[in-house]
C-alpha cells in the first residue's frame, strides 16, 4: 500500500475549478437570470430590475480582446496562434480608436465611456474600460446582506444557507410556531446561484446592505483571476468583501453589476428572453402573481408578456387532473375531461390498481411521487380564428405559440426549466401524437402545466444544472403517470370525434334504401312528365335524356351496393383475423406451457426406476395432453373453413365447453370459473355460428382474469388477503339465460367505473400495462356479435359506480 494512504491528504481544489463549475450547472443565460431573480424574491423583493445597457458593439468589442490576447475563454495555445497569424498586429492605442468608432450612440452611460477609453494612458486602463462597456444590472429591494453574510455565505459555493432556512421553516410550522396554510416559500437551495453572474459575464461586482446599516457592503469578483491562477489553489485567490459607501438606514437591497460580458446582446434577444422565460417565471394558470420584474435594454423598457387568458376561451379541449395519495382508495387519480368543442365532459378516475396496471408502478413509487395537479387546454389549430380586439388569425396563432409548448411544470407557482420549453418534449407528446390520427395533443397545440410543491414532493428534486428534475425512479414515475393521463385524454378526444362522426355519417345502406325511395317516386312521376313534354321534338329528346340518366344512376347504385358488400365481407374477415390473432398469442403461450411441463414429465419418468413413479409420471401427461386436447377442440370451429359455417349445436353444451376449457387451462389461478343455466337443466337447440360464442367468450373471459388477478394481488398488498392457499382468490360466473336468449359475465373484479360504459368498447382503449393490452379484446367482442345479429353491452352499475357484468345478447338464431 502507498505509504500516502496513512497520511491523511485532502483533495485539492485548483482556482480553474470554480470556472468548470460556473459553465456547467449554469447551461444558459436564461438559467442565469432565473438563479439571479430568483435570489432576490428569496430576499423578499418587492420589486427586481434588470438592465441591460450595451455601448459598443459586442462583434468589435471581441475582435479587439483576441487582437490583445485577453480573450479569456480561448485556450493560450489558441491565442497565441490567432496573435501570430495576423499580418500586421495593431496597437492597443489603434485598437482604441477602433473602439470608440464603433460606440453605441445614445445609449446610457456612453459620454462616460467615451472619457474612459480616451483618457486611458495604458492598455491596462483601457482593458479596464474596455471591459465596463457593457453591462448587466440586477437590482432589488429585498433584505440585502450584511458583511458577515456577503463574506459566509455568499463567497461559499453550495452553502447550505437556504436549505437550513427551508429546514427551520418545517420545524417552526410542525411546532405550531407559524402559520402552515400559507407557507413562505423559499426558492433556492443548493448555494449556486452566485455562479449565474459567471455565466453571463467575466467581472462581477455586489453592493449590497440591510435595513439599519449605515454603509452598503460590497464585493468585486474577476473571474479572470481564478483562469490565471490555473492550477494554484482555489483559496490562493483572495476574495474579500469590504465596507463601501455610507447610505441611509432604512435603505436595504442587492445590486449585482456583471461586466466583460460574455455574448452579444440586443432589445430583439431581451424580448425573445422575455416571451420565452420572464412571462413564464410563475405559473400563468395559477393563483402565484407574476414576479414584481422589471426589464430594460439601454434604459428601454421591455415588455414582459402577461398570460393572454382570452385565448383560454379559444379551447377546444381541457384536462384536469389530480394524483391523491393520502385518504381511502390511494393513490389514485381524479379529474375531468372536457371536449369544449362538442360540449362533451367526462370524470376521469384511475384507481390505485389502474394506475399499477397502466404504468407498470409499484404503489410505493407512486405513493412517493407525491400529491400534483394537471390543467392542460387543448386547441385544434385549424379550427382557431381570428379575436376580436386581438387580431387576425394569424395573431391569434402566434400568441398560442408563444404560450404553448406541452406540459410545463411549476414548484410552488415558480417554474422548473426547461419543460414546456421549445425544444423540449419530456412527456413525448410529438412522437405519441404523431402516431396517432389527427396528430392529436402535440406540442403545439397544449398551453398547461402539471404543480408540485416542496413539501408535497420532496423527491422530485431539481438537477443542480437546473434543467429539470434529477433522474430517479420518483421522476421516472412522474412522468410515466402524466403520459397514462395524456394518453386517455387522447382516447377521449378520439373516441368523441368518432361518435361525431358516425352520427353524420350514412351508410351505404342507408343511402341506397334513400336511392330506392326516390327512385320509385322519380318512376312515378315520369309518364306525367311524358305526357306534358311529348309535343315537342325537344321535349320527346329530354325525355329519352332523362329515362338514360335514371338507368345509369340503377347501375351505379348497383355498384356501389356490391362494393358495400364486398366491404362488409372484408371487414368479417379483418376482425375474425383480428381476434384469432389475439387467442393465438393466448394459445401459444400455454403450448410452451403445456409442453415444458410434458416435457418435465418424461424427464422425470425416465429418471425413475420405480414403476409407480413411472405410472404416476404417464398419468399426469395424460391429463396434460387431454387439457390441451379439449383447449383445440374449441378453437376448431375458427378454422377458415368454419368460421362462417352455420351448424346445429346445443347452445348450453357449447358454452360449457369454452367455459370449462378456459376454467381448465387457468387452474392454477386459483379462480373459480362457473357456468349455470336458466332454467336449470335447460337446453336450447340452435343452428349458429359457433366460432361467434367462442370468440365473445373468450375475449371476455380473459378480460375477467386479468382483472380478478390484479385485484388479489392489490389486496395482498394492502394485507386485507393472504396469496397462497386452496381458496379461490375471485370468481367469475357465466350465467346463461335462455328464456331471454342472452349470456351475462359477471367478476368479482374492480370493475369498470360508469363513465367509461362505452369507452371499453373504442378499439386500443386499455388500461392494462403495455405488454398485457392492445385495447381491442372487447372491441373485437363487440364487432363479432353485431356483426353476426348479437349485441354487447355492459351491465348496471353497483351502489359504488362500478360495472361487473357484460352482457352478450345472441340475438335471432335459428332454432
Amino acid at each position: 500500500m502507498c505509504a500516502a494512504w496513512g497520511m491523511g491528504l485532502n483533495f485539492r481544489v485548483s482556482a480553474r475549478t470554480i470556472l468548470h463549475l460556473g459553465s456547467e450547472l449554469i447551461s444558459s443565460d436564461g438559467v442565469a437570470f432565473y438563479e439571479l431573480i430568483k435570489n432576490s424574491l428569496d430576499a423578499k423583493a418587492s420589486r427586481v430590475t434588470v438592465d441591460v445597457f450595451y455601448r459598443l458593439d459586442y462583434v468589435v468589442y471581441s475582435e479587439i480582446l483576441r487582437e490583445l490576447g485577453e480573450d479569456r475563454d480561448t485556450p493560450e495555445v489558441l491565442r497565441e496562434r490567432y496573435i501570430r497569424s495576423l499580418r500586421r498586429p495593431r496597437t492597443w492605442q489603434q485598437l482604441r480608436d477602433y473602439a470608440l468608432g464603433s460606440i453605441v450612440q445614445g445609449a446610457p452611460g456612453v459620454d462616460r465611456l467615451v472619457r474612459r477609453l480616451t483618457n486611458a494612458s495604458t492598455k491596462a486602463r483601457f482593458l479596464e474600460a474596455l471591459r465596463a462597456a457593457n453591462q448587466i444590472e440586477i437590482d432589488d429591494d429585498g433584505e440585502g446582506m450584511s458583511l458577515d453574510i456577503l463574506r459566509d455565505v455568499y463567497l461559499t459555493i453550495g452553502t447550505s444557507y437556504r436549505a437550513d432556512q427551508k429546514r427551520d421553516q418545517y420545524a417552526a410550522e410542525e411546532d405550531d410556531e407559524v402559520e402552515a396554510s400559507a407557507p413562505e416559500v423559499i426558492l433556492g437551495e443548493k448555494g449556486l446561484g452566485r455562479l449565474s453572474a459567471m455565466r453571463l459575464g467575466d467581472e462581477v461586482l455586489v453592493v449590497t446592505g440591510q435595513a439599519g446599516d449605515s454603509n452598503w457592503n460590497q464585493l468585486e469578483i474577476d473571474w479572470n483571476d481564478f483562469a490565471d491562477a490555473a492550477n494554484d489553489d482555489l483559496d490562493s485567490v483572495e476574495v474579500e468583501p469590504e465596507v463601501g459607501n455610507a447610505k441611509e438606514e432604512e435603505e436595504r437591497g442587492t445590486l449585482i453589476r456583471i461586466s466583460a460580458l460574455k455574448s452579444e446582446w440586443s432589445a430583439d434577444k431581451l424580448a425573445g428572453l422575455a416571451i420565452e422565460q420572464f412571462s413564464k417565471l410563475s405559473d400563468p394558470l395559477g393563483g402565484t402573481p407574476a414576479p414584481p420584474l422589471t426589464l430594460r435594454f439601454n434604459d428601454i423598457e421591455v415588455e414582459i408578456p402577461r398570460f393572454a387568458d382570452f385565448l383560454l376561451e379559444q379551447a377546444h379541449g381541457r384536462l384536469r387532473a389530480a394524483l391523491h395519495v393520502a385518504g381511502p382508495g390511494a393513490p389514485r387519480i381524479e379529474g375531468t375531461m372536457e371536449y369544449l368543442l362538442h360540449n362533451r365532459s367526462r370524470q376521469l378516475r384511475l384507481s390505485t390498481l389502474e394506475l399499477k396496471t397502466t404504468t407498470e408502478l409499484d404503489v410505493p413509487t407512486v405513493e412517493r411521487i407525491g400529491p400534483f395537479n394537471l390543467d392542460m387546454y387543448w386547441f385544434n389549430r385549424r379550427l382557431l380564428t381570428k379575436i376580436e380586439g386581438i387580431g387576425n388569425l394569424t395573431v391569434v396563432r402566434r400568441i398560442l405559440a408563444e404560450w404553448s409548448g406541452g406540459v410545463s411544470v411549476y414548484r410552488d407557482g415558480y417554474r422548473v426549466n426547461p419543460y414546456g420549453g421549445p425544444n423540449d418534449d419530456w412527456l413525448d407528446l410529438d412522437r405519441d401524437a404523431f402516431s396517432t390520427s389527427g396528430f392529436k395533443l402535440n406540442r403545439g397545440q397544449i398551453v398547461g402545466r402539471a404543480r408540485i410543491t416542496q413539501r408535497g414532493n420532496p423527491y422530485l428534486i431539481d438537477q443542480t444544472n437546473r434543467e429539470g428534475l434529477k433522474e430517479n425512479p420518483e421522476k421516472q414515475a412522474f412522468v410515466k403517470v402524466l403520459s397514462a393521463v395524456m394518453e386517455i385524454y387522447r382516447q377521449y378526444l378520439n373516441e368523441i370525434d368518432r361518435d361525431v362522426d358516425r352520427a353524420r355519417r350514412v351508410t351505404a345502406a342507408e343511402a341506397l334504401e334513400r336511392f330506392s325511395v326516390e327512385d320509385e317516386r322519380l318512376a312515378s312521376l315520369l309518364p306525367a312528365l311524358e305526357d306534358a313534354l311529348r309535343g315537342s321534338e325537344d321535349g320527346r329528346d329530354l325525355t329519352r335524356k332523362l329515362r338514360g340518366t335514371m338507368s345509369e344512376l340503377r347501375a351505379a347504385a348497383e355498384v356501389v351496393q356490391r362494393a358495400a358488400g364486398a366491404q362488409e365481407k372484408e371487414r368479417s374477415r379483418v376482425l375474425h383475423l383480428a381476434s384469432i390473432g389475439l387467442m393465438i398469442e393466448s394459445l401459444a403461450h400455454e403450448l410452451y406451457r403445456a409442453t415444458s411441463a410434458g416435457l418435465e414429465t418424461i424427464a422425470q419418468a425416465r429418471r425413475s426406476s420405480n414403476p409407480v413413479n413411472a405410472g404416476t409420471s404417464l398419468r399426469v401427461l395424460d391429463s396434460q395432453l387431454r387439457t390441451l386436447q379439449k383447449r383445440l377442440k374449441v378453437l376448431d370451429p375458427l378454422s377458415t373453413n368454419a368460421r362462417q359455417t352455420k351448424e346445429a349445436f346445443e347452445l348450453v353444451d357449447w358454452i360449457e365447453d369454452i367455459v370449462n376449457g378456459f376454467a381448465s387451462r387457468n387452474e392454477g389461478r386459483r379462480i373459480a370459473i362457473e357456468t349455470s343455466v336458466l332454467p336449470d337443466d335447460g337446453e336450447l337447440n340452435v343452428k349458429a355460428v359457433k366460432g361467434m360464442f367462442v370468440q365473445v367468450l373468450e375475449n371476455l373471459l380473459t378480460n375477467s382474469v386479468f382483472w380478478v388477478s390484479e385485484q388479489h394481488k392489490e389486496r395482498v398488498r394492502l394485507r386485507i388477503a393472504r396469496d397462497g392457499g386452496d381458496e379461490p382468490v375471485g370468481r367469475i360466473d357465466v350465467v346463461v339465460d335462455l328464456p331471454s336468449r342472452r349470456i351475462l359475465v359477471t367478476d368479482d373484479g374492480p370493475g369498470i367505473p360508469q363513465e367509461r360504459r362505452e369507452t371499453v368498447f373504442e378499439p386500443f382503449f386499455s388500461t392494462k400495462r403495455q405488454k398485457q393490452g392492445k385495447g381491442l379484446g372487447l372491441y373485437i367482442a363487440r364487432e363479432v356479435a353485431e356483426y353476426h345479429g348479437g349485441t354487447l353491452t355492459l351491465g348496471a352499475a353497483d351502489e359504488h359506480g362500478q360495472i361487473h357484468s357484460v352482457i352478450f345478447e345472441i340475438g335471432n338464431v335459428d332454432v
